[in-house]
C-alpha cells in the first residue's frame, strides 16, 4: 500500500508541476507550493479522499435503503404488521482494520435493529418464553429485511468467497425460567463460546434438558436467527461466516427487553475499489481532489447560491450526489474562482419557501445594497418536472405528497409511470418554482450579470435513469424557457431529455464536466469554450455508458455572441 501511494504522490506531484510552469507568473505566485507538501501529508491527503468517498457511497446505500425498508414494512401482511411505534433502521459503515496477517483491509458494515417508543409497539417483541425468529414480528421483519437487502441492495459487497464477521445479539428480560421445552430445531449445544452480561462464557442446551436458563434462552434467539441467516439467504452460502453471539439478560422484565438485533461486517470488501481510486487518482481524474486555489477574495464582486436538494419525502426517490454536486462546487467557487466565503451561501434540501426566504431574498437584498455592481451565480442540483404545457419547473424537496392522492398507494411505492393531473397536478406544482418565476425573481432587479446552472431532469426520468412521474400533457413538445436580455443558463440537458448521474464520480454528468473545466482551467475559461467542452466531454462519457447526455444554453434575448466571452472570474 506505502509503495503505491508514493507513486501515486510523486506522480500527482509532477503532473501539477508540469501544470504550474506552463502557467503564466502571475498565475503561479497564486497557486499552492507543492514542492513544500511533505510525502507524509500527501500521503494522508490520498488515504482520507478513498475514506471520505467509500463512506459517501455506503451513506448513498444507507439511505436508499431505510427508504425501502418503510416502503416494505407498509405492504406487509396485516398478521405481520409493525406497530405504528415500532421503528426499524439500518445503519452501515466503513472500517478500516487489519487481517489476521496483518494486511490492512477495509470493510463493510451492517446493522439493523427496531427500536419501540411505546408500550403499545412492544407487542412487537419476542413473546415471554418463545426463542423462534418467527414469534417476534420486528424479528421476522428484520430477518426478513436483511434478506432483501443482501441479496438485491448488497450483493455486489457480498460476493463469493468474502468472509464475513456476523454478530447477533439477543436479549431476555429478567423473568425467572423453570423450565421451557426446546424442540432441538437448531440441534444440541455443548460449552459453546458466547458472551452474556458482557462476559465471556460457555453455554450448554440440548432438548433433553431443555431450557432452565435466560442465557440459554437468549443463545437460542440468537441460534434462531443464524438459523434464518444461513437457510434462506443466497449470498451467505457463497461466503465465509464466522458466527459470534452476544446474550444478555436485563434486570427488568417485560417484551421490550426480549429482542434480536444484527450486525454484519464484510472484511475487504471495499480493498478493490480503494485501489481503482488509487489509480484513477493518479490519472487525476476525480475533481474532489487536489482543488486548485486562487488568490483569496480576488472574485469580490460575485456572488453564488447553491441550492443542492437530494433528498425528498417518500415516495419520491432522492436525486442521487445532489448534495455531494453542492459541496463541492462550493469548494470551487471560494478555492478556484476565488469568491469570497460569505458571498456564496448553500442550501441543502430546502422547499419552495426556504429558497425564496433564504436564498433569493439574500441575493436581491446583496443587489440592492451593492446598487446593481455584482455579479449573481445560481446553481440547483435536483429533480425538475415540466407542466401540462411542458413549461419546466424545479421540484425542491420538501414537498408534501401527503396532499397527492395518486402518490398514495396502499404499498407506499411510487407506482410506475405515473401521470398526475387535474388537482394532483396542480398541488405539486403549486410547491415547485417554475423557470419563469426563478429568473422572474430579478427581472427588476439590475446586475452586472446572472449566470444560472441547472443540472436537473425534467422528461419525467430521475438522474438514475429510472422512471419518475410526469404531469398529463395539453402541448406537443417542449417550451424553451423565455429569459430577460442578461442572464445566461447553462442546463444538464434539453427539458425533454434526461440529466443523468456519474456514479462512479458522485456528481451529475453535468456539474462533474463543469468542474472539471474549473479544474484543468483554474477558472479561467470563457463561457463559450466551457460549455463546447463540456458538450464533448459529456456527450462522449455519457454514450459510453449507455446513457447519452448533450447540455443545452439559454441565452438572454439581447446578448447575442457576447454571452461567448463571459467568465466566472471577474476582478
Amino acid at each position: 500500500m506505502k509503495t503505491t501511494q508514493n507513486n501515486i504522490r510523486r506522480a500527482l506531484i509532477m503532473a501539477a508541476l508540469a501544470i504550474v510552469i506552463a502557467l503564466p507568473a502571475s498565475v503561479y505566485a497564486q497557486g499552492p507550493d507543492l514542492s513544500a507538501q511533505t510525502e507524509h501529508q500527501y500521503n494522508d491527503d490520498i488515504h482520507s479522499f478513498i475514506l471520505k468517498r467509500l463512506r459517501q457511497t455506503t451513506l448513498q446505500r444507507e439511505k436508499q435503503m431505510n427508504k425501502q425498508i418503510q416502503q416494505m414494512l407498509i405492504n406487509l401482511p396485516n398478521a405481520e404488521k409493525l406497530y405504528d411505534e415500532t421503528f426499524v433502521r439500518i445503519t452501515t459503515g466503513v472500517q478500516e482494520d487489519t487481517t489476521e496477517d496483518g494486511k490492512p483491509e477495509i470493510n463493510f458494515i451492517y446493522n439493523i435493529s427496531y427500536n419501540c417508543h411505546h408500550f403499545e409497539g412492544t407487542e412487537d417483541d419476542y413473546p415471554s418464553a418463545a426463542y423462534l425468529w418467527s414469534t417476534s414480528n420486528s424479528c421476522r421483519a428484520i430477518c426478513n429485511l436483511t434478506k432483501t437487502m443482501i441479496e438485491k441492495e448488497l450483493s455486489d459487497i457480498f460476493g463469493k468467497g468474502r468472509q464475513t464477521t456476523i454478530t447477533i445479539t439477543s436479549t431476555t428480560d429478567a423473568a425467572e425460567i423453570a423450565h421451557i421445552n426446546y424442540n432441538g430445531e437448531y440441534g444440541d449445544f455443548r460449552y459453546m463460546p458466547a458472551i452474556f452480561n458482557d462476559e465471556n462464557v460457555r453455554i450448554s442446551v440440548d432438548q433433553k434438558d431443555g431450557i432452565t436458563t435466560n442465557a440459554q434462552l437468549a443463545y437460542l434467539r440468537a441460534q434462531s436467527v443464524r438459523s434464518f441467516l444461513d437457510e434462506n439467504i443466497s449470498n451467505l452460502k457463497q461466503t465465509i461466516n464466522d458466527y459470534r453471539f452476544i446474550t444478555r439478560c436485563f434486570d427488568m422484565t417485560g417484551p421490550h427487553y426480549r429482542r434480536s438485533s444484527l450486525q454484519i461486517v464484510v472484511h475487504g470488501a471495499f480493498d478493490d475499489a480503494a485501489r481503482a481510486m488509487e489509480a484513477a487518482l493518479q490519472n487525476d481524474e476525480y475533481v474532489d481532489f487536489n482543488i486548485p486555489s486562487i488568490e483569496e477574495n480576488l472574485n469580490s464582486k460575485t456572488y453564488a447560491l447553491i441550492i443542492a436538494d437530494e433528498e425528498y419525502t417518500a415516495p419520491l426517490p432522492n436525486c442521487e450526489f445532489a448534495s455531494n454536486d453542492g459541496d463541492v462546487l462550493h469548494q470551487y467557487f471560494v478555492h478556484t474562482l476565488g469568491i469570497p466565503t460569505r458571498h456564496v451561501k448553500v442550501l441543502h434540501n430546502a422547499g419552495r419557501q426556504e429558497i425564496y426566504n433564504e436564498g433569493i431574498h439574500w441575493l436581491k437584498d446583496i443587489i440592492k445594497a451593492q446598487s446593481g455592481d455584482v455579479h449573481i451565480i445560481i446553481y440547483y442540483a435536483g429533480h425538475g418536472i415540466t407542466n401540462a404545457k411542458f413549461a419546466p419547473y424545479l421540484m425542491p424537496s420538501g414537498i408534501d405528497v401527503s396532499k397527492i392522492r395518486a402518490f398514495r398507494s396502499k404499498d407506499g411505492i411510487l407506482p410506475p409511470d405515473i401521470e398526475l393531473k387535474g388537482r394532483d397536478a396542480e398541488r405539486v406544482l403549486e410547491q415547485c418554482i417554475s423557470f419563469d418565476t426563478l429568473t422572474g425573481w430579478f427581472n427588476r432587479v439590475e446586475a452586472l450579470s446572472y449566470t444560472f446552472i441547472i443540472d436537473a431532469s425534467f422528461d419525467g426520468v430521475q438522474r438514475s435513469g429510472k422512471q419518475f412521474f410526469n404531469i398529463k400533457k395539453e402541448s406537443k413538445r417542449y417550451r424553451t424557457p423565455r429569459v430577460r436580455s442578461d442572464i445566461v443558463i447553462f442546463m444538464a440537458a434539453d427539458g425533454d431529455k434526461t440529466a443523468y448521474s456519474f456514479i462512479d464520480q458522485h456528481h451529475g454528468f453535468f456539474t462533474y464536466y463543469i468542474l472539471k473545466e474549473l479544474k484543468y482551467t483554474r477558472g479561467e475559461i470563457t463561457f463559450q469554450d466551457l460549455f463546447n467542452n463540456v458538450t464533448k466531454n459529456q456527450a462522449y462519457e455519457s454514450s459510453l455508458q449507455g446513457k447519452l447526455q448533450e447540455p443545452s444554453m439559454i441565452i438572454g434575448g439581447k446578448l447575442g455572441d457576447d454571452w461567448g466571452s463571459r467568465t466566472f472570474i471577474n476582478n
